[in-house]
């Protein structure tokens, strides 16, 4: 018999989608599976790819080069030699700047190894996703749904578990926000990001990937004294076009937080109100996303100093901020 404790986290993991927090890398590894699996999947790529007769030879998720990744390579082969797709794979994300023309160029190469027959370029994703700018220049494009058809023709329970995966994807989607990137910010970021790898490790900055027109505040989870709980009551946050950085609580009221902070705030340091939240907060010179980050590299220092200040600040006072 089951501990009466445990019935209740059973019965919620049991009910729960096996597709919660979906991400398009699930996807690869499940399909490059399914590949290797040689059922009626095949037989949709080789139809699509203008195959006829090839037979699968292998997948392989995740292969980088110098210009950038594949999500998928897959190679066919017939008595003619090796076929070959590079296929990217997405749920709702937008294109990276660039991304379909270097899968092109990576693809051009490998079209010239020895015993390649033909190297093509592939589009899987949701159907309404073949209407985005940037969609018309794979070679190929696959849908999720003619996929999810294909699978569900094998009737096998792995197969159908990716079918029912690929359905999960559609409705992300449809439900989704895509991001698009926004090529000032994402470079602005990059170069707040060496600064700080630079002149404050102790932050732990991740590197940032490509960031749409509003990603411009940095936060940081990870900086060293940050607990892993600490994320559900405090936040270090740089918001860089404000020019201010806020070391804020969640929840919490002003006149709270101003008594905490009794007696230990340090030069320039104030609380304030933030949406429903409190923060202890230092203005510093505000970063101009229009302009270049070579010419504000003093004030982002500037500001990657003052939230290193703000980190110490907390670990040296945990106790009295988090009673």
């Amino acid at each position: 018999m089951i501990d009466n404790e445990l019935t209740s986290p059973f019965a919620t993991l049991s009910s729960r989608s096996p597709y919660s927090w979906l991400r398009e890398r699930d996807i690869d590894l499940l399909v490059c599976a399914e590949l290797h699996a040689t059922g009626k999947l095949v037989d949709l790529f080789t139809s699509r790819l203008g195959l006829s007769g090839a037979h699968f030879l292998w997948a392989r998720v995740s292969h980088a080069e110098l210009d950038g990744e594949s999500d998928l390579v897959i190679a066919f082969g017939d008595n003619d030699g090796k076929f070959i797709a590079h296929v990217e794979n997405k749920i709702a994300a937008a294109f990276q700047p660039n991304q379909m023309e270097r899968y092109r160029a990576r693809s051009s190469r490998w079209a010239a190894i020895t015993g390649v027959s033909r190297s093509m370029t592939v589009l899987l994703a949701p159907a309404n996703y073949m209407g985005r700018p940037g969609a018309e220049g794979f070679e190929v494009q696959i849908s999720y749904e003619e996929a999810s058809t294909a699978l569900r023709t094998d009737g096998d329970p792995r197969a159908v578990f990716l079918a029912d995966a690929l359905e999960a994807g559609i409705e992300a989607y449809r439900r989704g926000y895509v991001m698009t990137p926004d090529e000032p910010v994402s470079a602005l970021m990059k170069r707040c990001w060496q600064i700080a790898s630079e002149s404050a490790p102790t932050l732990n900055f991740a590197e940032p990937g490509v960031k749409p027109a509003g990603g411009t505040w940095p936060s940081f989870p990870k900086a060293v004294g940050f607990l892993a709980n600490d994320a559900k009551r405090v936040e270090l946050i740089y918001k860089m076009e404000r020019g201010q950085v806020d070391l804020q609580f969640r929840n919490t009221d002003v006149e709270v937080l101003t008594q905490r902070c009794q007696g230990i705030l340090a030069h320039g340091m104030e609380v304030h109100r933030a949406g429903k939240s409190a923060s202890i907060r230092v203005m510093i010179p505000a970063i101009d996303f229009a302009r270049a980050a070579e010419e504000q590299v003093a004030s982002i220092h500037h500001g990657i100093d003052v939230c290193e200040r703000l980190r110490v600040f907390f670990v040296e006072h945990r106790d009295l901020l988090l009673p």
